[in-house]
Order: structure tokens, then sequence, then C-alpha cells
């Protein structure tokens, strides 16, 4: 699927028998997403940061999948002075690091989610990932609980984007060009909602759009473009 987390410096699958000696510290503000520019997004939280960032649609290798805009010319604009953010809402990849998950085919042909973690948050006074004896720390138990429900909601999000491009709802813009007080902003080859393609529908679409939120969720998305205006007030 995407890459793996763009903040992180140094990512690596988590391997029980070469990783048993880690210890992860995670950080203490969001000092590592300070030159974040996108990040992807999972879909339970698709409607929540539509309210404050810019969503769109993008496309790697293959996959497509929607991306919340967090700044642009290598600057994270929602981040403080104190490297904290300056809205509610946050990214669940971000908030998930040092770690994250990515998604691979196996020697068997098929897909697979797998968790990775930032090696260069890990030190020696950190939290244990594994037991002396091999087994994962309560620890790190907890934190696979999380990448669990994230791993899901990406894919969920990827359900989502390939069901709304079927039907061709998103149209693809070969550049897309917005100024503000951070400077150009400039994006190729991203999708956007198609709102007139959405409205003529069929009934039966509407309403299976409607009963999985899907409508609710893309009138948001279109919506959100607007929030590029929110940098010059941020």
């Amino acid at each position: 699927m995407f890459d793996p987390f763009r903040a992180m410096k140094k990512p690596i699958v988590v391997d029980t028998q070469l990783h048993r000696e880690l210890r992860v510290m995670p950080p203490t503000n969001f000092e590592f997403a300070q030159a974040l520019e996108v990040t992807p997004l999972g879909f339970s939280e698709l409607l929540g940061v539509s309210m404050y960032y810019p969503v769109l649609f993008g496309t790697q290798r293959g996959q497509i999948f929607p991306i919340a805009v967090l700044g642009t010319k290598g600057r994270n604009i929602y981040l403080n002075e104190e490297q904290r953010f300056k809205v509610d809402i946050i990214p669940n990849l971000i908030l998930n690091y040092p770690f994250s998950v990515i998604k691979k085919e196996n020697s068997e042909g098929q897909e697979e989610w797998l968790v990775i973690l930032d090696e260069s948050q890990c030190q020696e006074q950190g939290f244990r990932i594994f037991e002396e004896n091999g087994e994962e720390s309560s620890y790190f138990q907890e934190v696979k609980k999380k990448l669990t429900d994230l791993a899901l909601d990406l894919q969920r999000a990827l359900d989502f984007s390939q069901e709304v491009l079927q039907t061709q709802c998103l149209e693809l813009i070969s550049e897309l060009t917005f100024e503000s007080k951070y400077g150009s902003c400039a994006f190729k080859n991203v999708l956007i909602v198609n709102i007139e393609r959405l409205r003529r529908l069929s009934p039966e679409k509407l309403y299976f759009y409607h009963s999985n939120g899907y409508l609710s969720i893309l009138y948001s998305i279109y919506l959100s473009v607007r929030n590029f205006k929110l940098w010059d007030l941020i």
C-alpha cells in the first residue's frame, strides 16, 4: 500500500527474533511531525479530520486512499512553537507514533498488515517490546490492540475509496494549487469529490451511501478544501 509513515526516520518491521532487546521511548510532543505535509487517514476519522484539514484522495501503487494535508514546503503548519497541535483533532497515524502499520504482500501472494516502528525512538531506558523469553510485553500488547484498530480503519478507508471511485464520485485533477501565507501548495494527480456525479446516483446507491455514512463524509470532504483558507488564520 502506501509507504511507511513519512514521519519515521528509520522504519523497521517489528520482528520477535531480531528486536527482542529493543526498548521504545514514546515522544513527549509532536516534533517528529514538524516536516510532515500529508498523512493517510482511516475511515472513522474522515468526518472529524475534514473539519480542520483539507482532505484529498491520493494514489500510490494502484491504491487510492484519503489523505489529510498538514502543510507545505516541508512544514506542518498545524504545529505551534511548542510542537503541539493548534487544533483539537489529530490524525490517528500521528497519534500512534512511533508505531504504525504497513500493508505488504507475503510470500504466498496474500496481503497482510505488519507492525512497523521508528527505530530512532528506541532507547535503553524505554519500554520493552518483548520480554526476555520472547513473549510480547504488556506494553506492546496494548500498542498492538490500537494498531489492529488502525489497520482495520485504514482498510475500511481503502474500501470506501475504491467504492466511490467505481461510481465515478471522484474526479482526477492533474494539478491542484492553492495559495496561503505559507506559500504555494501544489498537488499533482489527486482526486477530489465530484458532487455533480454524487447527485446523479441512483436512489438505491444513494440509500447505500447514506446508510453506510458515506454521503455525509463525501460532502464533508468536498467542503474540506476550503480549509486551505484556514491556514491563514492559524
